[in-house]
């Protein structure tokens, strides 16, 4: 078990996880059937190139509990980004003025048949 701080983004199309993040937890992740190009917010790509890889992570807040797909990818200096997927499917409380998620902790895991390393 782990903690790490995570990335709210009403802007990101999807939910991502960082490439390094995965490693340090030692987690698997699963191959793409076909890559997907990232876009930056100005239309650029993304200089870390396509993504390949994915994680289905149970996530689980105040005991709801979704499977929900992360895009394995470089985050910089984020680690998690939850994007327009967890905030459809969780609806949250947010204090946007101060940065704060209002309510339960969000919980993450990875299901053990789940495993599949491929970084």
């Amino acid at each position: 078990m782990a903690e790490e701080v995570a990335l709210i983004d009403s802007g990101a199309t999807e939910n991502f996880i960082d490439q390094e993040t995965i490693k340090k937890l030692k987690l698997g992740s699963k191959k793409l059937s076909k890559p997907v190009q990232l876009r930056n917010i100005d239309g650029t790509y993304n200089q870390s190139g396509s993504v390949t890889h994915f994680i289905d992570l149970l996530v689980n807040r105040g005991g709801r509990k979704i499977m929900q797909q992360f895009y394995v990818t470089n985050l910089g200096s984020d680690r998690i980004i939850l994007g327009y997927p967890w905030l459809h499917t969780f609806n949250p409380d947010i204090d946007w003025p101060n940065c704060k998620l209002i309510g339960p902790k969000v919980k993450m895991e990875m299901m053990l048949h789940a495993r599949n390393p491929c970084l």
